[in-house]
């Protein structure tokens, strides 16, 4: 058998569980509470384990509640930037869609440079009568439309040299 006063011993000066002494005498749990319930110091060591694992309990759960709250919010904040950024680029392709939207004169010429040719550091329509009612006949050109329009005209110029080229090769 073993010793009562080591049980003893081991429990309440060295704070060992029941089942760590269990394990060390290697006798069964039952065995080490039935000799430590004949000490008056084991219901009141045992009191003071049970208010001490309540108090760890708590502080566990606290910092557990804490951490899912953390992650909760991280998680609502991700999906509201979500949500607000696909609100702003359905706004933006609404506005795109729309038919309603206003587009500025230089936006249209931009948009039909083929349709223009460059006079004198202006942009004329090439056949004014087929010219829909919102584009300019002529447009002063900007810094901006005006290399578009001479790297545009030259790009059309180059296709159709490579056509008559490979044209002339081909006969």
């Amino acid at each position: 058998m073993c010793d009562k006063n080591k049980i003893y011993h081991m429990y309440i000066i060295e704070k060992k569980t029941i089942i760590e002494i269990a394990k060390e005498e290697n006798v069964s749990k039952q065995m080490i509470s039935k000799i430590l319930k004949e000490f008056p110091e084991y219901e009141i060591e045992k009191e003071r384990r049970k208010a001490e694992n309540d108090l760890k309990r708590k502080e566990k759960k606290r910092e557990y509640i804490k951490h899912k709250r953390e992650l909760e919010r991280k998680e609502q904040e991700e999906e509201e930037r979500l949500w607000w950024g696909m609100i702003e680029q359905q706004r933006i392709h609404a506005q795109m869609i729309s038919k309603k939207r206003r587009i500025s004169t230089a936006q249209l010429v931009e948009l039909s440079l083929s349709q223009y040719i460059e006079v004198d550091e202006k942009l004329k329509y090439i056949d004014p009568s087929h010219k829909p009612a919102d584009l300019p006949r002529t447009y002063n050109v900007h810094n901006i439309i005006l290399p578009q329009f001479r790297d545009y005209a030259n790009e059309i110029e180059s296709e159709k040299w490579n056509s008559k080229v490979e044209e002339e090769a081909l006969k």
